[in-house]
């Protein structure tokens, strides 16, 4: 039965009972920092009713980052056309503006008291959470003089990090305060990550062709307490931290005979296991039993075949499914099942509902009616899952509670 309903409604807001209402800050689009797309604590299933929110506002261009959801009634969207808008369950609420011919550059990131936002000027605004700004620094080279990319923002209770591309890593307090930087020998390319102790793992990518990617753990303080070279191997996603767990994934010998891999290290820096992939990793995800799940996504000619391996903490493959579609996002990993976004051969998305204990495919919701979507998902508190619209401005929401109004 399809779940699109196609009129402008006003519903009663169902209370939510035990159901978390904000996240517990720091917060990134993907729920708290150290997450590492897991919310077996959010949720036992993910949401499946599908509603479309198109957003009245003046600034009517589409999503440029990922939707962040400061609660579970209150979303920041940054667009194409340089704002910033507060959107709760019937309006937004408010808009900050960048100066003309700005951009938001990155993922929206919070800490406990303050939204940061990495212009594509080059620098960091501070926003209080009623929209007004803090401060505005300038960290990196504008990208219209050729700077960026910059790295997603990683919040921390006090302050963020983040790199680019130069080999800059910075540590930036909620103050505006530098409280460290850092210029490494390689770019910086993929996302950092943290662990509950804010460590912090970064892969750096050498700037020779012929050698391998090199992971750093950070303390707090930003002494670099070990690093890893990676043989010949080149990082194709983010590194991933569990609980005492990294994992890292790339290919090894990409220019000759390439080999994708997935490593397991200590916090400690010992390699606990290795395993070689059939297809490239694109994303990991990890549950809080440290089982890690791997997408894999074929690039080459003809028809598109997308796999899910899933591995427990040992490295004992549980289970794997490949499915006929392009899987354009991580495994989102709720406590009994899991979710991911592909394109099907005939264009159309779909959000696949997958059995967490074997990888059985549960439901197929079909998203064929939606617009054009930024297919980066964010998590609200509540366990409903946001993707920002891309060419015009507005919501799609997976989720199970009806809002004040939706239209759809």
């Amino acid at each position: 039965m399809r779940r699109y309903l196609h009129r402008l409604f006003v519903a009663a807001v169902v209370a939510q009972g035990c159901q978390p209402e904000r996240w517990e800050l720091p917060a990134s689009f993907g729920g708290s920092t150290t997450q590492s797309h897991n919310y077996t604590r959010t949720a036992a299933e993910p949401p499946r009713m599908v509603f479309l929110q198109s957003v009245g506002h003046p600034d009517t261009s589409g999503c440029l980052q990922p939707p962040l959801p400061l609660s579970s009634r209150l979303t920041v969207l940054a667009t194409a056309n340089g704002s910033l808008i507060a959107l709760s369950a019937a309006a937004p609420q408010w808009t900050f503006s960048f100066p003309k011919g700005t951009a938001v550059a990155s993922a929206l990131a919070a800490d406990t008291s303050t939204l940061y936002a990495m212009g594509s000027d080059g620098a960091l605004y501070a926003l209080s959470f009623n929209g007004t700004l803090r401060w505005r620094i300038h960290l990196f080279r504008g990208i219209p003089e050729g700077g960026g990319p910059y790295t997603h923002l990683l919040p921390f209770q006090d302050g963020i990090a983040v790199g680019d591309a130069s080999g800059r890593l910075l540590r930036i307090g909620s103050s505006g305060a530098m409280l460290w930087e850092q210029q490494r020998g390689g770019s910086i390319e993929r996302s950092p990550a943290a662990d509950g102790g804010e460590h912090l793992v970064v892969g750096i990518v050498s700037f020779s062709p012929d050698a391998g990617d090199t992971i750093l753990f950070i303390d707090p303080t930003g002494q670099q307490r070990w690093a890893r070279a990676l043989h010949q191997t080149r990082l194709t996603c983010s590194p991933t931290f569990g609980q005492g767990y990294l994992f890292v994934a790339g290919v090894r010998n990409p220019l000759a005979d390439p080999i994708p891999v997935l490593h397991t290290f200590s916090e400690t820096g010992q390699l606990l296991w290795s395993r070689v992939l059939p297809a490239t990793p694109r994303w990991l995800s990890v549950d809080d039993s440290n089982g890690v799940y791997v997408i894999m996504h074929s690039t080459g000619i003809g028809e598109p075949i997308s796999g899910i391996l899933a591995y427990d903490a040992r490295g004992e493959q549980r289970w794997t499914l490949y499915i006929r579609a392009a899987i354009m996002t991580p495994a989102l990993i709720f406590r009994n099942s899991a979710v991911v976004f592909a394109i099907q051969p005939n264009g159309a998305l779909g959000a696949y509902i997958l059995a967490a204990e074997n990888g059985k495919l549960q439901e197929l919701l079909s998203l064929e009616g939606a617009p054009p979507l930024l297919l980066q998902p964010a998590v609200t508190p509540d366990g409903s899952i946001l993707l920002g619209w891309s060419h015009r401005l507005g919501l799609l929401r997976l989720g199970e509670h009806p809002w004040q109004w939706l239209l759809f």
